[in-house]
């Protein structure tokens, strides 16, 4: 090999090498960690038996474990009749159900809804989850819902009787754009 090739290639080798280097030892974002905080029946009790109306407690909030802050977003979903959520989870305030993201905290920490999504909105932090915090419940309460029919809620329950709410919960670095509004099927 000629000394001038042989010079070019130590030269590419080199540049590639502190190319790695750089991207190893430079400064980037770590993927967000979010861990699922839950209160409910998942200790091997059976799930209580709701008639329409009946609320039961239950709770789930979220912590970040990663090394740097990041936005969150949740959608709740659950079995539907008729276009009606059998199981709507919310807060009980002065005795009253409000669904999730429905009350309005003004500043501090709380849960906005748009659109199919509860979004974890924070006046202080610019709506990001700090490392290490977590956030108020998504929910402390579950209803079966009111406006179900009984026939149809009896047929739901001869097909599965256990309902459960499941939850999509997505959390970005700060920076990363615009939420991807695309909805996941329930």
């Amino acid at each position: 090999m000629k000394p001038g090739r042989l010079l070019t290639a130590l030269m590419l080798a080199l540049l590639a090498g502190l190319w790695g280097l750089c991207f190893v030892l430079g400064p980037h974002e770590e993927p967000a960690a979010i861990e699922v905080v839950a209160m409910g029946s998942e200790d091997g009790e059976s799930a209580p038996v709701l008639q329409p109306g009946d609320i039961t407690d239950s709770s789930l909030s979220f912590v970040n474990n990663g090394l740097a802050g990041c936005r969150l977003r949740a959608r709740v979903c659950g079995s539907m009749i008729d276009g009606q959520p059998v199981l709507e989870a919310g807060h009980i305030r002065s005795g009253d159900f409000l669904e999730s993201g429905s009350e309005d905290e003004g500043a501090g920490e709380y849960w906005e809804a748009r659109g199919a999504y509860l979004y974890y909105k924070n006046s202080r932090t610019e709506d990001l989850l700090p490392p290490g915090r977590e956030t108020p419940p998504l929910y402390t309460a579950v209803r079966l819902n009111a406006r179900i029919d009984p026939e149809a809620l009896t047929a739901l329950r001869d097909i599965s009787p256990q309902q459960q709410l499941y939850v999509l919960a997505q959390a970005q670095p700060l920076g990363e754009g615009p939420w991807q509004e695309a909805i996941p099927p329930a």
